[in-house]
């Protein structure tokens, strides 16, 4: 097995986390801001608003900002796989004003409340832990019969007959003890969730606030990691301790990176991370994607442009399409894509060519955690491709309607302005005696003040003293200047 890096990056407010592969390519990439709660897989103990049979749904109050929705389909305690139809009702299960613990299945986005389900599951690496829902399935990725049968064998020991479990294929050829630790570590989590529900009122959040980088773990997997490098030590800490109870910490645990420099580009990913809001990816025959993230769809052109390898005519679109998809694949991970997805792939003569691109897409999405659907080609032949949102997509995280036109997309001004503690950090670790201040423009400013202020709050607590901020809108958006405090120091 190919061995890899795990990076993490800590600053005020947010967290950074790379994945890289043996070869030092990007494979996984996540932001983590503020608070890490609604995110997909907490668990909390709601209270039922309002039920809507008109919907067969309910609308559950979780103490956030928006409500939940949860569907019929998702009140029943076990999945409907098709067969008679039901004529149950959304009545059947729940009432307003009643207790319930639900998940959230999808993270709210834009003015939609999260996605819920009552069927709790408890994610691990390599398995997700049913309870209530009995029986072990296998993932269809472990085709091999004895290693399947291996598997069942060794977790039907460790279910009673109300739970049950899904084996991933990141437990392929894993050795039974690490098996037998994570299913004691799943059980262990379910029964915390069990105990905090019996003790809380609802609404309130089951799952606790769970750090960034196991969050990421518990997404993504801890499988093949030679190597992982953290720079904050409490982070390091946590990562450790939960890799030690699986059994899966490197055998020179986790490297603490020194402070002063950035961990990102002393390991050579700070570039790599960078390209990721650019619309335009390079192939390494020379052709290209071009990615359009709407409101509706992802839409991804494959451009043959300066592409040269792989021959000419027909070979030539085959052998940059086969490398497209494969970068495709690599990109939805990576930016979050989720949702309808197409892509705009090159004409080929010939009646295989289409049936390679397809087959070459599925292999290549066959790993992503978040389990991409490849529907096929359309009639116009566009590829389309389903990938549920676990995590808002990158660029929404980074980028917002420019505050100063409000007709294009550009950096956040929360963006920038983390952007310019990370840089006054940098200033002050280089020269000790400086009392810094940030002049950045009013809307960068009024964004620190407001969704950073926990940050700012952390940068105080490092600096000795609040940061003075300036705002001046004669900056040009993005751009910000750390100078000297001119600031009795002391005061705020």
């Amino acid at each position: 097995m190919a061995l890899g890096t795990l990076i993490i990056r800590v600053r005020p407010g947010e967290t950074r986390i790379a994945r890289t592969d043996a070869d030092g390519v990007l494979k996984d990439f996540a932001i983590y801001r503020g608070q890490t709660t609604g995110l997909v897989g907490d668990v909390f103990l709601g209270r039922v608003k309002k039920v809507v049979p008109t919907l067969e749904a309910a609308f559950v109050d979780l103490g956030a900002e928006r409500d939940g929705f949860l569907a019929l389909a998702e009140t029943r305690p076990q999945q409907h796989t098709g067969g008679e139809t039901l004529r149950d009702r959304i009545s059947d299960y729940v009432h307003e004003g009643q207790a319930v613990m639900v998940q959230i299945t999808a993270a709210a986005r834009d003015d939609k409340g999260p996605k819920l389900t009552r069927r709790i599951s408890i994610p691990g690496a390599l398995m997700v832990l049913t309870p209530g829902d009995p029986g072990i399935r296998v993932s269809k990725r472990i085709d091999d019969n004895a290693e399947r049968g291996r598997l069942r064998a060794l977790l039907s020991g460790h279910l009673s007959g109300k739970d049950g479990c899904v084996i991933r294929s990141a437990a392929r050829g894993v050795r039974d003890k690490a098996v037998q630790a994570e299913i004691a570590l799943l059980h262990a989590r379910w029964e915390e969730l069990e105990e905090n529900a019996g003790n809380a009122t609802a609404p309130a959040l089951l799952s606790g606030d769970v750090p960034p980088a196991v969050q990421f773990l518990m997404e993504n997997g801890h499988g093949g990691l030679a190597r992982i490098v953290a720079d904050d030590p409490e982070t390091a800490a946590h990562v450790e301790a939960e890799l030690d109870k699986l059994g899966a910490l490197p055998k020179d645990g986790v490297e603490r990176h020194p402070g002063g420099t950035d961990v990102f580009e002393t390991l050579g990913v700070a570039d790599a991370v960078e390209s990721l809001l650019s619309p335009v990816v390079m192939l390494p025959g020379g052709g290209s994607l071009i990615i359009e993230e709407t409101a509706a769809l992802t839409a991804i052109d494959v451009n043959a442009g300066g592409a040269s390898k792989g021959g000419r005519g027909s070979d030539l679109a085959l052998a940059t399409n086969l490398e497209a998809m494969a970068e495709a694949a690599r990109q939805m991970r990576l930016r979050n894509l989720a949702g309808l997805i197409v892509i705009d792939y090159l004409s080929m003569s010939g009646k295989d060519g289409p049936g390679r691109v397809v087959t070459a897409l599925k292999e290549a999405v066959g790993t992503d955690p978040a389990g991409p659907q490849v529907l096929g080609t359309t009639k116009g032949g566009l590829l389309e491709i389903t990938r549920p949102r676990r995590r808002p997509p990158l660029s929404s995280q980074l980028l917002a309607s420019c505050p100063v036109c409000g007709s294009t997309r550009a950096e956040a001004p929360l963006s920038v302005g983390y952007r310019a503690l990370d840089r006054v950090l940098a200033e002050v670790w280089a020269q000790p005696s400086l009392i810094p201040a940030l002049r950045a423009s009013s809307y960068v400013v009024l964004a620190l003040k407001d969704q950073g202020a926990g940050a700012l709050a952390e940068v105080a607590d490092k600096l000795g003293q609040p940061l003075e901020l300036i705002a001046d809108d004669t900056m040009v958006h993005g751009q910000f200047q750390i100078e000297p405090s001119e600031r009795p120091e002391g005061r705020p």
